[in-house]
């Protein structure tokens, strides 16, 4: 069995070597049987997608693909549909879509704490209880922390924060439902 994850970004291809090591079932492992492939934007996954599925689909071992987008400012549902359609107008391996709600800092929102680690100056405590953060999968996440972290740089949080979340105690509901997508999708398959 093998495992493709078809990433929007480089930056999620960051968060995932330090967070599926934490959740992949046993018999899973990174770059044995488990390989993440960072696309160079949305329209550039969307492209590869089709091939990518026909080739799976035909290849010499059993292959599932787990396929992580930003959702931006798309609606969440459509979004979704749009690529498990490409997918199964192209093949016939199993796909899970896991949309990141917002963007991908929404997960890092979920979890203050770990952002407080890698930026000291960030306090988490003075904005864990504000009600634009209490949901971050509503807000506009990016633009939240470079608003409150003056140094915030994509790449940096990408490789650093990831190594301090907790994956048990994040409020962003869609890394929650990534992280169980993931574990449900690949139990009985190694």
């Amino acid at each position: 069995m093998r495992i493709e994850f078809l990433l929007e970004e480089s930056s999620m291809e960051n968060l995932l070597k330090i967070i599926l090591p934490k959740i992949l079932p046993e018999g899973f492992e990174l770059d044995i049987n488990c390989f993440l492939r960072p696309h160079s934007g949305k329209s550039d996954l969307h492209k590869s997608i089709p091939k990518k599925i026909r080739a799976f689909s035909n290849f010499n071992e059993k292959v599932k693909i787990i396929i992580v987008q930003d959702q931006d400012s798309n609606d969440c549902k459509l979004l979704k549909k749009k690529i498990v359609e490409l997918c199964s107008e192209n093949g016939d391996c199993p796909v899970l879509v896991r949309i990141a709600c917002r963007e991908l800092e929404a997960w890092y929102l979920g979890d203050m704490d770990a952002i407080e680690k890698v930026y000291p100056k960030f306090k988490a405590k003075s904005h864990r209880n504000l009600a634009k953060f209490r949901n971050p999968d509503i807000c506009n996440p990016y633009n939240e922390l470079v608003k409150i972290i003056k140094d915030f740089q994509k790449g940096k949080a990408s490789r650093e924060i990831p190594e301090y979340m907790n994956i048990d105690n994040n409020t962003s509901e869609s890394f929650n439902q990534f992280v169980k997508g993931v574990v449900k999708f690949l139990e009985f398959s190694a």
